[in-house]
């Protein structure tokens, strides 16, 4: 009996000591900075520049092992790899995966002021413990007529 007390203190001290950690989170009523500005903006007071598609290829194995294969239609090269993230009033949300394919949208329509997504699919094909993706992307590219 005492060699399986000796023997399960241990494992009790390190069990208890692990889920004690000192962890503070603060928060606090916060307010905008910004002025509100109200612009009455009109469907002919923009101008569409076109649109573009985006898309990535992944294969996932195990539900944990992740490799890109193309990122618009290229083969993925992880030393060269630009990710946007289109960030406003109102955030693209971009997969993490799609981020590496947005620079294509920014570089096509450098002096778009505002982009729309208007399409998203996921196309997956299943594999014995793994799968095959493909996640494509259409987006809109506008700016502001000027006079």
């Amino acid at each position: 009996m005492k060699k399986v007390t000796l023997f399960l203190l241990p494992m009790f001290l390190i069990a208890f000591a692990s889920c004690g950690s000192l962890h503070t989170i603060e928060k606090a009523p916060a307010a905008s900075m910004t002025p509100e500005v109200r612009l009455n903006i009109g469907i002919n007071d923009i101008e569409y520049l076109g649109e573009t598609t985006i898309s990535v290829s992944t294969r996932t194995y195990f539900g944990t092992i992740k490799h890109i294969d193309k990122v618009n239609g290229k083969t993925f090269d992880p030393r060269n790899t630009t990710s946007v993230s289109m960030i406003g009033n109102l955030d693209i949300k971009l997969k993490d995966d799609l981020k590496l394919a947005a620079g294509k949208v920014v570089n096509e329509f450098p002096e778009a002021d505002y982009f729309v997504p208007a399409f998203y699919k996921d196309e997956v094909v299943k594999l014995f413990m793994g799968r095959l993706s493909t996640q494509t992307m259409v987006i809109k590219a506008y700016k502001y007529k000027t006079k």
